[in-house]
């Protein structure tokens, strides 16, 4: 029960579906363990009700719904980190492997603090073919404020093609998306200035719901 506890909270973090002894399968909702939908690179998505993000002001673009700052015209924040690496996978694909790749990063953990996670930067890396076993593809996310804390880091692969281009709020992983987790957390890294810091990913979880 403890196993199918946390899985329900993976579930409902990046799916916002209820879970049951049997299981059941849902869609993202636009909560913080969501990804908004950018282009490779890209900035920052919808800052919730809480306040600024860290690192920036208070200024247009920071309440609820709106961009975070420097993201509107895909230019980052001046001063912004940048974060780089590889993604690749250990878990199987449950839908072909092959689809846009997202990437976040958080104030804080959205697998245990969904509501309280802050997204700051994101990308968006398109029609990867992660089917291989030893698939490795690049990414770098750009334009995020520099922190003494740790920040969390979210990816996932979109292979079953259901986050709708259309609707950036909506788009996080649903059932049988391969999902980047270090136990049941998402990883961290520090990015404490405007340098680029490296961190490889690895989607070793499908997720169940």
């Amino acid at each position: 029960m403890k196993t199918l506890r946390l899985l329900c909270v993976l579930a409902l973090t990046f799916s916002a579906t209820g879970c049951d002894d049997g299981g059941s399968s849902g869609g993202a909702d636009a909560g913080p363990g969501v990804i908004p939908t950018t282009d490779a690179g890209g900035g920052g998505g919808a800052a919730d009700a809480g306040g600024p993000a860290p690192g920036t002001d208070a200024g247009p673009g920071t309440d609820a719904g709106g961009p975070v700052p420097g993201t509107d015209s895909g230019t980052p924040p001046v001063g912004g980190g940048t974060l780089t690496g590889t993604i690749t996978r250990s878990a199987e694909p449950a839908a072909g492997g092959v689809g846009h790749l997202y990437v976040a990063v958080f104030t804080s953990d959205p697998v245990t603090d969904r509501m309280g996670a802050m997204n700051v930067a994101n990308a968006r890396i398109e029609d990867v073919d992660m089917s291989g076993s030893g698939a490795s593809v690049p990414y770098t996310v750009t334009g995020i404020p520099p922190r003494a804390e740790p920040y969390y880091v979210t990816a996932f692969l979109d292979d079953n093609g259901t986050v709708s281009a259309t609707d950036p709020s909506a788009a996080g992983p649903d059932r049988g998306d391969l999902v980047a987790l270090e136990g049941f957390s998402s990883p961290q890294v520090t990015v404490d200035s405007a340098a680029s810091v490296t961190l490889d990913l690895d989607l070793n979880f499908n997720l169940p719901f």
